[in-house]
Protein backbone atom coordinates (compact mmCIF):
# COMPACT_ATOMS: atom_id res chain seq x y z
CA UNK A 1 0.00 0.00 0.00
CA UNK A 2 1.69 3.21 -1.16
CA UNK A 3 -0.27 5.62 1.06
CA UNK A 4 1.75 6.68 4.12
CA UNK A 5 0.50 7.12 7.68
CA UNK A 6 0.52 10.93 7.40
CA UNK A 7 -1.87 10.76 4.45
CA UNK A 8 -4.14 8.41 6.37
CA UNK A 9 -4.22 10.77 9.34
CA UNK A 10 -5.38 13.55 6.99
CA UNK A 11 -8.72 11.73 6.68
CA UNK A 12 -9.29 11.57 10.44
CA UNK A 13 -11.57 14.65 10.43
CA UNK A 14 -14.07 12.75 8.28
CA UNK A 15 -14.58 10.38 11.21
CA UNK A 16 -15.54 13.20 13.58
CA UNK A 17 -19.01 14.50 14.42
CA UNK A 18 -18.33 17.65 12.40
CA UNK A 19 -18.46 15.62 9.16
CA UNK A 20 -21.84 15.98 7.42
CA UNK A 21 -22.14 12.22 6.85
CA UNK A 22 -20.98 11.24 10.34
CA UNK A 23 -24.30 10.08 11.79
CA UNK A 24 -25.29 8.16 8.69
CA UNK A 25 -21.89 6.44 8.58
CA UNK A 26 -22.14 5.70 12.29
CA UNK A 27 -25.51 4.01 11.77
CA UNK A 28 -24.16 1.84 8.95
CA UNK A 29 -21.08 0.85 10.96
CA UNK A 30 -23.25 0.09 13.98
CA UNK A 31 -25.45 -2.26 11.92
CA UNK A 32 -22.36 -4.03 10.61
CA UNK A 33 -20.64 -4.27 14.01
CA UNK A 34 -23.72 -5.75 15.68
CA UNK A 35 -24.13 -8.25 12.86
CA UNK A 36 -20.49 -9.35 13.12
CA UNK A 37 -20.74 -9.75 16.91
CA UNK A 38 -23.83 -11.95 16.51
CA UNK A 39 -22.10 -14.02 13.82
CA UNK A 40 -19.01 -14.53 15.98
CA UNK A 41 -21.18 -15.85 18.81
CA UNK A 42 -23.07 -18.14 16.45
CA UNK A 43 -19.86 -19.52 14.94
CA UNK A 44 -18.09 -19.86 18.28
CA UNK A 45 -15.10 -17.85 17.01
CA UNK A 46 -12.48 -17.31 19.71
CA UNK A 47 -9.61 -15.61 17.83
CA UNK A 48 -10.67 -12.49 15.90
CA UNK A 49 -8.84 -9.99 13.68
CA UNK A 50 -10.17 -6.60 12.55
CA UNK A 51 -8.67 -4.67 9.65
CA UNK A 52 -9.07 -0.96 10.31
CA UNK A 53 -10.76 1.07 13.03
CA UNK A 54 -12.72 3.85 11.35
CA UNK A 55 -15.78 4.34 13.55
CA UNK A 56 -15.66 2.60 16.93
CA UNK A 57 -19.17 1.17 16.37
CA UNK A 58 -17.68 -1.87 14.61
CA UNK A 59 -15.09 -2.70 17.26
CA UNK A 60 -17.20 -1.77 20.29
CA UNK A 61 -19.48 -4.86 20.33
CA UNK A 62 -16.46 -7.08 19.63
CA UNK A 63 -14.56 -5.55 22.54
CA UNK A 64 -17.65 -6.25 24.66
CA UNK A 65 -17.44 -9.92 23.63
CA UNK A 66 -13.79 -9.93 24.67
CA UNK A 67 -14.58 -8.36 28.04
CA UNK A 68 -17.37 -10.89 28.55
CA UNK A 69 -15.15 -13.88 27.77
CA UNK A 70 -17.05 -14.87 24.61
CA UNK A 71 -13.87 -14.46 22.56
CA UNK A 72 -10.32 -15.07 23.78
CA UNK A 73 -8.20 -12.74 21.66
CA UNK A 74 -8.95 -9.68 19.56
CA UNK A 75 -6.38 -7.96 17.31
CA UNK A 76 -7.10 -4.69 15.51
CA UNK A 77 -4.77 -3.44 12.76
CA UNK A 78 -4.73 0.13 11.48
CA UNK A 79 -1.97 2.20 9.86
CA UNK A 80 -3.17 5.64 11.01
CA UNK A 81 -1.61 6.78 14.32
CA UNK A 82 -4.26 9.45 14.99
CA UNK A 83 -7.12 6.99 14.56
CA UNK A 84 -5.41 4.44 16.84
CA UNK A 85 -4.83 7.11 19.48
CA UNK A 86 -8.45 8.19 19.28
CA UNK A 87 -9.61 4.61 19.67
CA UNK A 88 -7.44 4.10 22.76
CA UNK A 89 -8.98 7.20 24.31
CA UNK A 90 -12.59 6.35 23.47
CA UNK A 91 -12.40 2.69 24.53
CA UNK A 92 -10.28 3.09 27.68
CA UNK A 93 -9.56 1.06 29.66
CA UNK A 94 -8.63 -1.51 27.03
CA UNK A 95 -8.94 -5.18 28.02
CA UNK A 96 -5.59 -7.03 28.27
CA UNK A 97 -6.48 -9.49 25.49
CA UNK A 98 -7.00 -6.66 22.98
CA UNK A 99 -3.96 -5.87 20.84
CA UNK A 100 -3.69 -2.77 18.64
CA UNK A 101 -1.18 -3.08 15.80
CA UNK A 102 -0.05 -0.11 13.70
CA UNK A 103 0.67 -1.59 10.28
CA UNK A 104 -0.52 -1.72 6.70
CA UNK A 105 -2.66 -4.77 5.94
CA UNK A 106 -0.46 -5.91 3.07
CA UNK A 107 2.63 -6.20 5.31
CA UNK A 108 0.99 -7.75 8.33
CA UNK A 109 3.11 -10.32 10.20
CA UNK A 110 1.70 -13.81 9.63
CA UNK A 111 2.81 -14.76 13.15
CA UNK A 112 -0.29 -12.90 14.41
CA UNK A 113 -2.56 -15.64 13.03
CA UNK A 114 -4.39 -17.83 12.60
CA UNK A 115 -7.83 -16.38 13.30
CA UNK A 116 -11.23 -18.01 13.39
CA UNK A 117 -12.75 -14.85 11.94
CA UNK A 118 -11.42 -11.78 10.17
CA UNK A 119 -13.48 -8.61 10.01
CA UNK A 120 -12.57 -6.32 7.12
CA UNK A 121 -15.40 -3.82 7.08
CA UNK A 122 -15.14 -0.67 4.97
CA UNK A 123 -11.48 -1.02 4.02
CA UNK A 124 -11.52 -2.41 0.45
CA UNK A 125 -12.75 0.93 -0.90
CA UNK A 126 -9.66 2.58 0.65
CA UNK A 127 -6.69 0.38 -0.27
CA UNK A 128 -4.50 0.48 -3.38
CA UNK A 129 -5.16 -3.15 -4.34
CA UNK A 130 -8.26 -4.83 -2.84
CA UNK A 131 -7.42 -8.18 -4.46
CA UNK A 132 -4.01 -8.19 -2.79
CA UNK A 133 -5.59 -7.65 0.62
CA UNK A 134 -8.13 -10.43 0.06
CA UNK A 135 -5.44 -12.86 -1.10
CA UNK A 136 -3.22 -11.87 1.84
CA UNK A 137 -5.95 -12.65 4.36
CA UNK A 138 -5.98 -16.29 3.25
CA UNK A 139 -2.68 -16.65 5.15
CA UNK A 140 -4.34 -15.55 8.40
CA UNK A 141 -7.58 -17.54 8.36
CA UNK A 142 -7.86 -20.78 10.34
CA UNK A 143 -9.44 -23.85 8.70
CA UNK A 144 -13.18 -23.38 8.66
CA UNK A 145 -12.79 -19.66 9.43
CA UNK A 146 -14.76 -16.80 7.94
CA UNK A 147 -13.81 -13.45 6.42
CA UNK A 148 -16.39 -10.66 6.69
CA UNK A 149 -16.16 -7.72 4.30
CA UNK A 150 -18.42 -4.67 4.06
CA UNK A 151 -18.35 -1.87 1.50
CA UNK A 152 -20.42 1.13 0.39
CA UNK A 153 -22.66 0.25 -2.55
CA UNK A 154 -22.47 2.09 -5.89
CA UNK A 155 -26.00 0.85 -6.60
CA UNK A 156 -27.55 2.17 -3.40
CA UNK A 157 -31.21 3.08 -3.86
CA UNK A 158 -30.50 6.81 -3.57
CA UNK A 159 -27.78 6.59 -6.22
CA UNK A 160 -30.02 4.59 -8.54
CA UNK A 161 -32.72 7.22 -8.06
CA UNK A 162 -30.26 10.03 -8.82
CA UNK A 163 -29.05 8.21 -11.92
CA UNK A 164 -32.60 7.61 -13.16
CA UNK A 165 -33.43 11.29 -12.59
CA UNK A 166 -30.40 12.38 -14.61
CA UNK A 167 -28.61 13.81 -11.56
CA UNK A 168 -25.82 11.22 -11.38
CA UNK A 169 -24.17 10.29 -14.64
CA UNK A 170 -21.93 7.50 -13.29
CA UNK A 171 -23.08 5.22 -10.47
CA UNK A 172 -19.46 4.44 -9.58
CA UNK A 173 -18.29 8.08 -9.47
CA UNK A 174 -16.82 9.25 -6.15
CA UNK A 175 -18.34 12.24 -4.36
CA UNK A 176 -16.48 14.92 -2.40
CA UNK A 177 -17.57 13.10 0.79
CA UNK A 178 -16.07 9.85 -0.54
CA UNK A 179 -12.76 11.57 -1.21
CA UNK A 180 -12.79 13.18 2.24
CA UNK A 181 -13.10 9.70 3.72
CA UNK A 182 -10.20 8.44 1.60
CA UNK A 183 -12.32 6.29 -0.71
CA UNK A 184 -10.71 5.20 -3.96
CA UNK A 185 -13.54 3.24 -5.58
CA UNK A 186 -17.09 1.96 -5.32
CA UNK A 187 -18.20 -1.64 -5.36
CA UNK A 188 -21.55 -3.25 -6.01
CA UNK A 189 -22.63 -6.80 -5.18
CA UNK A 190 -21.62 -8.22 -8.57
CA UNK A 191 -18.20 -6.52 -8.57
CA UNK A 192 -17.31 -7.65 -5.05
CA UNK A 193 -18.54 -11.18 -5.71
CA UNK A 194 -16.26 -11.42 -8.75
CA UNK A 195 -13.29 -9.97 -6.85
CA UNK A 196 -13.78 -12.34 -3.91
CA UNK A 197 -13.94 -15.41 -6.15
CA UNK A 198 -10.88 -14.32 -8.14
CA UNK A 199 -9.00 -13.86 -4.85
CA UNK A 200 -9.68 -17.38 -3.60
CA UNK A 201 -12.84 -16.93 -1.55
CA UNK A 202 -16.37 -18.27 -1.89
CA UNK A 203 -19.38 -16.13 -0.98
CA UNK A 204 -21.50 -17.75 1.73
CA UNK A 205 -23.92 -14.88 2.40
CA UNK A 206 -24.58 -11.26 1.48
CA UNK A 207 -26.63 -8.87 3.63
CA UNK A 208 -27.76 -5.27 3.28
CA UNK A 209 -26.91 -2.88 6.13
CA UNK A 210 -29.02 0.25 5.50
CA UNK A 211 -31.64 1.33 3.00
CA UNK A 212 -31.00 4.95 1.98
CA UNK A 213 -33.81 6.24 -0.25
CA UNK A 214 -32.51 9.84 -0.61
CA UNK A 215 -29.27 11.81 -0.36
CA UNK A 216 -27.75 12.71 3.00
CA UNK A 217 -28.81 16.35 2.58
CA UNK A 218 -32.38 15.39 1.72
CA UNK A 219 -32.62 12.99 4.66
CA UNK A 220 -31.30 15.68 7.00
CA UNK A 221 -34.28 17.90 6.16
CA UNK A 222 -36.63 15.07 7.18
CA UNK A 223 -35.08 14.83 10.67
CA UNK A 224 -35.92 11.13 10.87
CA UNK A 225 -36.40 9.75 14.41
CA UNK A 226 -34.27 6.85 15.67
CA UNK A 227 -37.01 4.20 15.16
CA UNK A 228 -37.13 5.05 11.43
CA UNK A 229 -33.34 4.71 11.11
CA UNK A 230 -33.51 1.35 12.90
CA UNK A 231 -36.25 0.28 10.49
CA UNK A 232 -34.07 1.27 7.53
CA UNK A 233 -31.33 -0.91 9.04
CA UNK A 234 -33.51 -3.97 9.55
CA UNK A 235 -35.37 -3.68 6.23
CA UNK A 236 -32.06 -3.61 4.34
CA UNK A 237 -30.94 -7.12 5.27
CA UNK A 238 -32.57 -9.03 2.35
CA UNK A 239 -31.78 -6.26 -0.17
CA UNK A 240 -27.98 -5.97 -0.41
CA UNK A 241 -28.17 -5.07 -4.11
CA UNK A 242 -29.81 -1.69 -3.34
CA UNK A 243 -28.61 -1.07 0.23
CA UNK A 244 -26.34 1.87 0.96
CA UNK A 245 -23.74 -0.67 2.16
CA UNK A 246 -23.60 -4.45 2.32
CA UNK A 247 -21.72 -7.19 4.13
CA UNK A 248 -20.39 -10.44 2.60
CA UNK A 249 -19.40 -13.56 4.51
CA UNK A 250 -16.56 -15.39 2.75
CA UNK A 251 -14.83 -18.72 3.24
CA UNK A 252 -11.48 -19.74 1.76
CA UNK A 253 -11.63 -21.98 -1.31
CA UNK A 254 -9.56 -25.15 -1.46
Amino acid sequence: MSTDATTLDSHAAAYSKAFAHFEENRIVHEAYGLRIAAQLLQRGARQVLSLGIGHTEVARPLVDLLRGGQIDRYVIVDAAPAIIAGFREQMAPLPPALRLVQAFFEGLDEALGPFDAIEAGFILEHVDDPAQVLRRMRSFIAPGGCLYVAVPNARSLHRLLGHEAGLLADLHALSDADRALGHRRYFDVALLTTLAKQSGWSVDACTGLLLKPFTTGQLATLDLPSPVWRALQSLAAPYPEISNAFCMELSACG
